[in-house]
């Protein structure tokens, strides 16, 4: 070790006598400075304006943008300049020759060069960690430990370049053509990834070999075996090519035998890369505050339920515009979403079927759909020989109901339910869609009773006034029956009793009288303890009013008007109760439910349930209007002398304790809160599909949708005025790079003297 050690002290010596280790120190130091500033300036000015910061720590050091992501991105350009000398120069002076004749070895060599790059690479490491306390000073609660974990993946990735370098080196005794080779290896690793795509072996293969964002997972928060086996796997393999080919030089081997040599050297890094990478030997450490990079507490409780594997199976229609989320250039970032999941079900298993198929033909015949499956397998590389044409996928799955677009099923002890892809920004399933439908698979949906018989609200229906989007909604990430929920439509007329299985009942707006029969069956249902929402429209309050006063409400005459400057006065938009929050219905400050045409609920304190009031008008601009009126026809206003202002609720909850369990209903003054209209509403900005979705959640005892909510970052908070950034801007641009120069200029002027 002591050889090792003066060889690298000997490196490191020649290294800082010459300028490029101090240009290659002051341009790291500068670059790092001004990224950190740049990004604390834009954030200090986004917090003067009001506006919430993100996690800053992730903000500052990790993303697209921060710190250590911008540092991998360009580390390249640095590292290469550091090893192009380290056997090039020793080449072309012919020093080698002495070197590899001394009492040395060529392990102990080429270490002691590998260890001066350690070193190097260590202090520019610091440079980074120097960060930390410029962070600490700059904003609240800096998550220190997930910041460190970004460091090491640098550090590492620093260690991995230099080794190639070092490598590289070994091969010529050009200096130049060292550095430039060393960029190619590097761009070669970067882009290997993306060779072989379409074959299973071997895109893991490549994947594994691909040096590109290796490091991403340290620097966004996760440490795994496979990342850091990796590291030491490609740091090993360029260490032994370099040892391997000085020896060559020292002794005399066939071409076959140093063919051999570095052949197996190659296979067995490899080998042992692909089998570490497997899932059920992979360990994860996760270095964020509230552990963002792992499944939330609720998620993983629900994976220890499972006692069987879990499958999940991808439906990919080869000629539809979703084709490309399954294709096999795409499958390895496809696996990756399911990352979070295989930590904790590393033998789940992942399957694919490509098929054809079309809903609507128009005049293509079946000719024609053949062609564009045979063009679309050109496109996305699909094997086309084993794709399926429908008649073969429809005897396997009817994709009909999921508009034959890509969709998985996830599969568990003989059951199985979808796990469908969104026409959102985000498009994937989020740990929420994911848990819930694991959920549905272990303990069953929580069913939606839709009343149906009188003209109700349909779920069937994409009108302005049905309820699809909401319930039913395939691709909608919202919808109910992607959120743990099944809604089923109860006609009332063909059943005997509304059945207690479901977790509610939903009345909504009924366009004729129920008859007494039925009407009986929706009070039985009440009396049995039943969960419950009715939701009707001014002009129908008799239709409803005569069941809903048995519980101690009822509908107003009148429908409800609001004074605003760009909406017509139908357009209510209603305001949150501060006892809203206690029920679970907490939002933001402001935060509106749009309520065409709705009216007031009165409600009575002497009935069997706790009546608490949810939405409420806003009395400074909303009154109630009993006489006739036509929007289309006519200009509506409040009048001051014969209208008045209200402060009414439009949404009011109930609820009283049985015997097993505690019974709830909802009564809402409008049935188009939840519309397929409002779902889709632009302006102005409400929460209706919030706002359902945890009324729903209310309803099945927090059962459905899974809670994957985390804590809240608390590292939002900037510390430093303008002023002061600027301060620290100069220190990291100025200050520090200037007395770094000063120390270079003085060494190597002391140097050239002596």
């Amino acid at each position: 070790m002591k050889k090792i050690y003066r060889i690298a002290r000997l490196e490191l010596g020649i290294m800082f006598f010459s300028p490029i280790a101090w240009l290659v120190l002051i341009i790291f130091i500068i670059q790092t400075g001004l990224t950190f500033t740049d990004l604390l300036y834009s954030q200090e000015t986004n917090q003067q304006l009001g506006r919430p910061l993100n996690v800053l720590s992730k903000v500052l050091f990790a993303g697209e943008d921060g710190i250590l992501a911008t540092v991998q991105k360009n580390l390249y350009l640095y590292i290469p300049l550091l090893t192009m000398g380290l056997f090039s120069r020793e080449t072309s002076s012919g020093s080698i020759k002495l070197l590899l004749s001394s009492p040395v070895t060529v392990t102990q060599i080429v270490m002691g060069k590998f260890l001066s790059m350690m070193t190097y690479t260590f202090l520019l490491a610091l440079v980074l960690a120097s960060f930390i306390g410029a962070g600490v000073i700059s904003i609240e609660a800096l998550d220190i430990k997930f910041v460190l974990g970004g460091i090491l993946g640098i550090y590492l990735l620093m260690c991995a370049y230099s080794a190639i370098g070092l490598f590289m080196s070994s091969l010529t005794s050009y200096q130049v053509v060292a550095a430039i080779s060393t960029l190619a290896v590097l761009a070669f690793l970067n882009f290997v990834g993306q060779i072989g795509q379409s074959y299973d072996f071997i895109r893991d293969i490549t994947y594994w070999l691909s040096i590109s964002g290796r490091a991403d997972n340290f620097v966004n928060g996760l440490i795994s075996t496979k990342d850091l086996i990796y590291f030491i796997l490609v740091i090993g393999l360029f260490l032994a090519l370099t040892i391997m080919k000085l020896q060559n030089e020292r002794q005399t081997r066939s071409t076959g035998v140093k063919i051999g040599r570095y052949t197996f050297a190659i296979l067995f890094v490899v080998v042992m890369g692909y089998v570490t990478s497997l899932p059920d030997i992979n360990a994860y450490y996760d270095t964020t505050r509230f552990k963002d990079r792992t499944l939330t507490e609720t998620s993983q409780e629900l994976i220890k339920k499972l006692k069987k594997p879990i499958k999940i199976t991808s439906y990919v229609n080869a000629v539809h515009r979703t084709a490309s989320h399954g294709a096999p250039t795409n499958r390895i970032s496809d696996l990756n979403r399911f990352e979070q999941y295989r930590r904790f079900l590393p033998d789940m298993e992942m399957d694919y079927v490509v098929y054809y198929d079309t809903l609507v033909r128009y005049n293509d015949t079946a000719t024609t759909l053949l062609e564009k499956a045979e063009k679309a397998a050109s496109a996305h590389k699909f094997d086309f020989e084993e794709m399926l044409p429908p008649e073969e996928i429809a005897k396997e799955v009817n994709l009909i109901p999921e508009n034959n677009r890509l969709v998985r099923f996830v599969e568990y002890d003989g059951k199985r339910t979808p796990l469908r892809m969104f026409d959102d920004i985000f498009v994937y399933p989020k740990e929420s869609e994911i848990s819930a439908a694991l959920k549905r698979l272990i303990s069953g949906p929580a069913k939606v009773g839709i009343l149906q018989g009188n003209n109700e609200r349909s779920t069937q229906s994409m009108e302005d006034a049905g309820y699809q989007i909401i319930t039913k909604g395939v691709n909608i990430r919202g919808s109910l029956i992607n959120q743990g929920f099944e809604p089923v439509d109860i006609y009332i007329d063909a059943v005997a009793e509304i059945s207690q299985d479901i977790s509610v009942l939903v009345v909504s707006d009924p366009k004729s009288t129920f008859s007494e029969d039925e009407a009986d069956k929706i009070r039985g249902f009440i009396d049995a303890g039943g969960n419950l929402l009715i939701a009707g429209e001014p002009g129908r309050q008799s239709l409803l009013n005569p069941i809903l006063e048995e519980l101690g409400v009822s509908f107003a005459q009148g429908t409800l008007l609001q004074e605003t400057e760009n909406f017509e006065p139908d357009l209510l938009q209603a305001l949150f109760t501060t006892d809203a929050r206690a029920l679970g219905y907490g939002f933001y400050d402001g935060a509106v439910v749009s309520m065409p045409d709705a009216m007031a609920i009165n409600f009575v304190d002497t009935s069997d349930f706790k009546i608490t009031p949810i939405l409420v008008t806003d009395q400074t601009s909303t009154w109630n209007k009993t006489e006739e009126f036509d929007l289309k026809t006519e200009k509506v206003e409040f009048n001051r002398e014969s209208d008045q202002k209200v402060h009414a609720p439009v949404a009011v909850a109930l609820e009283r304790s049985m015997e097993n369990d505690k019974q709830k209903i909802m009564v809402v003054g409008d049935a188009d809160f939840m519309s397929n209209t409002e779902m889709t509403r632009n302006s102005p900005n409400t929460v209706n599909s919030s706002f359902v979705i945890r009324m729903f959640r209310w309803f099945s005892d927090g059962e459905y949708p899974v809670n994957t909510a985390r804590k809240s970052a608390i590292d939002t908070t900037i510390k430093l005025s303008r002023s002061e950034i600027q301060w620290l801007k100069g220190v990291y641009a100025g200050i520090i790079p200037m007395a770094f120069a000063g120390l270079g200029i003085f060494i190597l002027i002391r140097r050239k003297r002596q």
